[in-house]
């Protein structure tokens, strides 16, 4: 396995225009991870509130909704690296304000949510195109390890971002934060205006709106339709442990910024070392068995936190279920990569972001809502029962036992 691991880190030098994007995303999934910790910590310490708390997390999370599919739909039509170019402009922008309009006392909590909102509208861009364009920089037969290595740079990202961020909020403020964020926006620009031009075979009849804008693909596609039913239940599933997570930190564990940025790191580290087996498990598991099986074990390694007042043994849960999971994202990756023509990628993607960033968000919405009347350990009870019988669900079905890795049919 240490051998398979070095091949694939090998490939960061053998695709330079893969290396170079895979860099600069990690750098900006750094700051991401920093605005993760500094934005609702700050919103906690303005306002007390956690409806508020939750309410900025979704303001930032939600309008994703509203623009993936025209979003996904622009990245076939034009180049993906003119709208990735496009969209890290813009946020260095959008983030860089919030601090300077906070220091010149002119930031307004609806202003923060408006910024935010904006913010959020732009997220699927790089997204989308990042993952439609990765077949275009790596061979076929490096797909596996090219997306091990994104997902593991995202999971590195939660690492390293949370703990540096924790530290950084207690010592700084969460405005000074998130002014590094809008410099990791400015590395990514610039890597995107590096990134190739790509060719792309357009129909001689346009096709008809649902299919540009990746629906139609959505449902006739066995594969993408179940496996995005899947992801969505399981995000909403794990929604609202976002919301009561940091008021778990402060009222159970009775621990400050730094504290809660390294439970987000705990789970990164255990999602990190999880996303290296993604390889192996793709070619030893029918993936209608493989992505049930982590949405269970997530659950059944979030539950016992409700019971622990402890840092430590709260992080060590959080660890576990990171371990189970960190492959999922990867083995998904590949499997539509592989069975969707590339011209259509960017539609796909942003038909599926449309749908799956809904899930997070109204699972974080509903937590927020819980929390005014219920402790954040039975909110965390719920996320986790609902996981495991999300995994359940999937594990008795038929339809989804069928599936398999890495070749499957397409057929509705």
């Amino acid at each position: 396995m240490k051998n398979r691991i070095w091949q694939a880190f090998s490939l960061l030098y053998r695709y330079p225009a893969f290396g170079r994007v895979w860099i600069g995303k990690l750098i900006s999934l750094c700051g991401d991870a920093f605005t993760l910790i500094a934005l609702p910590w700050f919103v906690l310490q303005i306002t007390g509130s956690g409806t508020a708390t939750a309410g900025i997390l979704l303001t930032l999370q939600l309008p994703a909704i509203l623009t993936s599919t025209v979003i996904g739909s622009l990245i076939d039509r034009f180049q993906p690296r003119t709208i990735m170019t496009i969209d890290n402009g813009l946020r260095t922008l959008i983030i860089g304000l919030i601090p300077i309009l906070y220091w010149f006392g002119l930031l307004e909590l609806w202003l923060l949510f408006l910024l935010t909102f904006l913010a959020g509208m732009l997220v699927p861009a790089t997204e989308v195109g990042s993952r439609s364009i990765l077949p275009d920089l790596v061979e076929d037969k490096d797909l596996d390890a090219a997306n091990m290595l994104w997902s593991f740079s995202i999971n590195l990202s939660l690492v390293v971002g949370p703990a540096v961020a924790g530290l950084l909020v207690a010592s700084f403020g969460g405005p000074s934060v998130l002014l590094i964020d809008a410099g990791t926006f400015v590395v990514m620009t610039i890597v995107a205006i590096t990134l190739p031009m790509l060719r792309r075979s357009q129909p001689l009849v346009q096709a008809p709106l649902p299919e540009r804008l990746g629906l139609r693909q959505l449902w006739d596609m066995k594969v993408v339709r179940y496996t995005t039913l899947l992801s969505l239940v399981f995000f909403f599933s794990y929604g609202p442990l976002e919301a009561a997570l940091p008021l778990y930190s402060d009222a159970i564990l009775q621990t400050d910024a730094r504290g809660y940025g390294l439970l987000w790191s705990a789970l990164a580290v255990g999602a990190l070392i999880g996303t290296l087996s993604s390889t192996t498990l793709s070619r030893r598991l029918r993936l209608g068995a493989a992505l049930p099986l982590i949405a269970l074990l997530w659950g059944a390694s979030l539950l016992p936190i409700v019971f622990i007042n402890d840092l430590w043994f709260a992080c060590g849960l959080l660890l576990l279920g990171g371990l189970m999971w960190g492959p999922y994202t990867p083995m998904e990756t590949t499997l539509l990569q592989r069975n969707v023509p590339k011209e259509q990628l960017g539609r796909v993607f942003g038909a599926r972001s449309t749908l799956l960033t809904g899930g997070s968000p109204l699972g974080l919405a509903i937590g927020g809502i819980l929390l005014e009347f219920a402790p954040s350990t039975s909110v965390i009870a719920l996320s986790a029962a609902a996981c495991i019988l999300v995994g359940l669900g999937g594990l008795v079905s038929p339809a989804f036992r069928g599936l398999s890795l890495p070749h499957a049919d397409l057929d509705s």
